[in-house]
């Protein structure tokens, strides 16, 4: 009887190591594809963000997205600018804390900067069918068109409405956008 468990210990030994190795040896093969698809999504989210998402297919959204948006900086900060002779819209990068953890995303803006075109969450870890609604369509739709100067607190309301049952993560996502508007949009103008 003692001969069984060393060998049911090496046993399990064994089989732990091999399928160790090939869990890490899939993951390596599986490595390259995961970083592209990472990039078309953040890439997607950005033209999402600016508008311009209409139904484009993986090949389109990537030639697309290298051939229009470019790093550059508006007041300073690091964004993401649409438009070949000038810019016609900025997508903002954006990061704040929600109900259960973080919330980050893009702004969208338009160049004259008094317009939302859009705005989409990359990452959000709230409540399936509560606060991560937040990433429906309907929601995320009622920002794209909203008028913006540099003394616009976005606010429920007129125009804007809160997921129900989710005020938390409701408030949170107008407190990160107010911030964004704030800090990275129209910095350093009197409130």
């Amino acid at each position: 009887m003692k001969k069984g468990h060393v060998y049911t210990l090496l046993f399990m030994l064994l089989i732990s190591a091999v399928l160790t190795f090939a869990l890490a040896a899939a993951y390596e093969g599986f490595k390259p594809a995961i970083r592209k698809n990472a990039a078309l999504q953040e890439q997607r989210a950005v033209l999402y963000a600016l508008g311009l998402d209409t139904g484009l297919k993986d090949a389109e959204v990537e030639a697309f997205y290298k051939d229009s948006i470019r790093e550059g900086e508006l007041n300073g900060v690091p964004v993401l600018v649409y438009g070949q002779g000038g810019p016609q819209a900025y997508a903002v990068p954006f990061e704040g804390s929600a109900l259960w953890g973080a919330l980050r995303g893009y702004l969208g803006v338009s160049a004259p900067l008094d317009q939302i075109t859009g705005v989409v969450f990359t990452y959000q870890n709230e409540t399936p069918g509560l606060g991560g609604r937040i990433n429906e369509e309907v929601y995320k739709e009622q920002f794209r068109g909203l008028p913006i100067t540099p003394d616009t607190v976005l606010s429920y309301g007129e125009g804007l409405d809160a997921v129900t049952g989710a005020t938390q993560t409701s408030a949170a996502v107008l407190r990160t956008l107010n911030k964004a508007l704030r800090e990275s949009i129209f910095p350093g103008e009197a409130k």
